[in-house]
């Protein structure tokens, strides 16, 4: 046995060892803060609210736009349920 305590003791004095044999830990440490945002983040879907960021900023209505309607042209008309900020964003309907 006094060969391979040698061996982790020269190993031991490598920094590039030192830095590999902390991984296991940071790698724990890294998949409970994962788990931790997933769980946040669970069940919240859509994308986020401009203003508020908070999740569920969604499209409410939509319309021709008033100059550019008959080039197909759209207003789309999102609003946030959280602090209800809303935009109105063209979009051209021809483009998928």
């Amino acid at each position: 046995m006094g060969v391979i305590e040698d061996v982790m003791k020269a190993l031991e004095r490598i920094p590039l060892w030192r830095r590999l044999a902390l991984m296991p830990k940071q790698m724990e440490q890294m998949q409970a803060r994962l788990d931790a945002l997933e769980q946040k983040l669970a069940g919240k879907d859509g994308p986020q609210c401009p203003v508020c960021m908070a999740p569920g900023f969604r499209r409410t209505a939509t319309a021709p736009d008033p100059v550019m309607g008959d080039l197909g042209v759209m207003q789309d008309t999102h609003q946030c349920p959280s602090c209800q900020h809303s935009e109105t964003r063209m979009r051209d309907s021809m483009q998928q």
